[in-house]
């Protein structure tokens, strides 16, 4: 009997095509030409290695430790550069007394050495360069195990079933379980498939099914993590998109934000696709049914195509959002230039006010006629009217032209739009909000 635990870690790979394809470590027979043929849309193998057994310590199993043949730890690299890690166990022991093991390995209560699990296999992974940079050690919250048996399993199990996959040695009522048993793996007699979202259960199938099903789970894991880390992204964009208006005083810097906001949805919606929504699909990779029956009900137990549809919306809704915002802000703009060139008009205006009476003037002066004694100096009493006839137009140049500025000062302010009130509501203090009973 095999058991088989998968972590998610915060580690990456820089380049995702790296390792060994999986045939290269596990027996798949006839679905070797598959997995070569897809092995960029596949895990690959970043390392394999193997344990001492007499080096392994658990918390809640120590008293029957000496029952495990063989350990060994992987690492998998996915297509986008994830690393999924797991523990693999053989033992030589009734199901019913793995309960225990299964409760350490899940929590990683396993210590190697000196080390413990997701110590030793950090150490890994920096060894082959897959967490350069990484401060996190631990592994992520989203993991799964697989009990392989290849006994036939005998009839009415259901109970040990759901004893192994809750991880408790507790009795149930069937009616509400969330255990599923794929049509395909339970299909013969001695056959046995049943999922649940932290822990399945396979007996009764040869190796080459149970190693793609190995892959199918690493597969789910990865999509699982990934999903998570979009869904912390989206809510970093929505604090930054929430925080734009407030924060930053011009147009431009507001539109910077969110064009950036903007080209790493895009990102995320392209990750979505590649790294979750993609590998949901094994069985246009994998042409079998016993493997395609386990993969899409191990993605419907942990929910992941739900999960997945309600990421894609939220990602759909926030860039809609910024869009709308984008459009506020070139409208914004455009009447900003249009006001620009109404202030221009202004200037300009104004100037040609004080130049042209300027220049009559002085061109009056400056021209050979009888109205214009040259023994006289320009500030002579006798030109008084002049003066009053120019300044009386120059005066009326300034009061048109401040009227009409003004004017336009007021069309400013009443076009300028209020606050949103979606953005109001979400910084409502503490007296305002609504009381919890």
């Amino acid at each position: 009997m095999r058991i088989t635990n998968i972590y998610a870690t915060p580690w990456f790979s820089q380049d995702g095509r790296v390792g060994d394809v999986p045939p290269d470590h596990l027996q798949l027979w006839r679905f070797e030409r598959e997995f070569r043929m897809s092995a960029d849309q596949l895990p690959r193998v970043l390392a394999r290695e193997q344990l001492d057994r007499d080096q392994l310590g658990f918390k809640r199993w120590q008293s029957l430790a000496d029952r495990v043949t063989g350990a060994r730890i992987w690492l998998f690299s996915q297509p986008s550069g994830h690393v999924v890690a797991a523990f693999s166990l053989d033992i030589d022991c009734p199901l019913g007394d793995t309960i225990g093991l299964l409760e350490d390995c899940f929590f990683g209560d396993v210590r190697i050495g000196e080390e413990s699990l997701h110590d030793r296999a950090y150490t890994l992974a920096r060894q082959l360069g897959a967490a350069d940079g990484a401060d996190d050690q631990e592994f992520l919250p989203e993991r799964h195990q697989v009990i392989f048996d290849q006994v036939p399993a005998p009839d009415n199990v259901d109970d040990l079933v759901q004893r192994l996959i809750y991880r408790t040695d507790l009795p149930y009522r069937r009616e509400f379980s969330s255990i599923r048993y794929p049509l395909e793996l339970n299909r013969r007699p001695g056959w046995l498939a049943a999922v649940g979202p932290y822990v399945s259960v396979v007996a009764g199938h040869p190796t080459f099914v149970e190693n793609t099903i190995f892959i199918s789970a690493v597969q789910a894991v990865a999509a699982a993590a990934r999903l998570r880390w979009i869904r912390q992204a989206a809510y970093e964009d929505v604090r930054v998109f929430r925080g734009a208006e407030p924060s930053l005083r011009t147009t431009q810097e507001r539109r910077r934000t969110l064009e950036a906001i903007t080209d790493q949805l895009g990102d995320l919606e392209l990750e979505l696709s590649y790294s979750v929504e993609a590998p949901a699909d094994l069985g246009l990779l994998v042409p079998s049914l016993r493997v395609e029956s386990f993969h899409n009900t191990l993605f419907n137990a942990m929910g992941l195509a739900d999960k997945a549809d309600t990421a894609g919306r939220m990602l759909q809704r926030l860039s809609r959002a910024i869009e709308a915002e984008l459009t506020s802000i070139e409208s914004i703009e455009r009447r900003a230039d249009d006001n620009r060139r109404v202030r221009y008009t202004v200037a300009a205006g104004f100037i040609s006010t004080v130049a042209i009476p300027a220049t009559l003037i002085l061109a009056f002066f400056g021209i050979n006629a009888s109205q214009v004694d040259p023994g006289r100096s320009m500030f002579d009493p006798i030109y008084l009217g002049i003066y009053v006839s120019v300044g009386g137009l120059l005066l009326v140049g300034i009061v048109l032209s401040l009227v009409l500025y003004l004017q336009q000062r007021r069309e400013m302010r009443a076009q300028r739009p209020p606050a949103p009130a979606l953005r109001r509501s979400s910084r409502l203090s503490n007296h305002e909000r609504p009381s919890q009973d």
